[in-house]
């Protein structure tokens, strides 16, 4: 019996660990875009500036909040939903190309 609460211990951890990471994951995303100044390059993308808060977060916990949503989004590179793009302060995001299958 206890071998069975062992496993069932073991299962939640990695549920837990698992809910953790996709809430994180998604978090670390709206972070950017709730707290950086947000603009429009030449071709109309949203972009953030990681350097600038918004005008009604003007504080330097806002640029460290975004600091390490940005860190964090690049350690976990792949296997993110989405892809961080960087030219200087200014990041932007896409979503990655579909795969193509050409099973019949």
């Amino acid at each position: 019996m206890d071998d069975i609460k062992a496993d069932d211990g073991i299962s939640n951890q990695l549920t837990v660990h698992s809910l953790a990471l996709d809430i994180a994951d998604h978090a670390a995303r709206s972070e950017i875009e709730l707290y950086s100044m947000q603009t429009r390059d030449v071709n109309g993308r949203r972009v953030f500036d990681t350097k600038k808060p918004r005008e009604d977060s003007v504080d330097q916990e806002s640029v460290s909040i975004v600091a390490k949503a940005v860190r964090y989004i690049e350690l976990r590179g792949k296997a993110l939903p989405y892809r961080l793009q960087r030219s200087g302060s200014l990041v932007w995001f896409e979503e990655p190309e579909p795969a193509i299958s050409f099973a019949g």
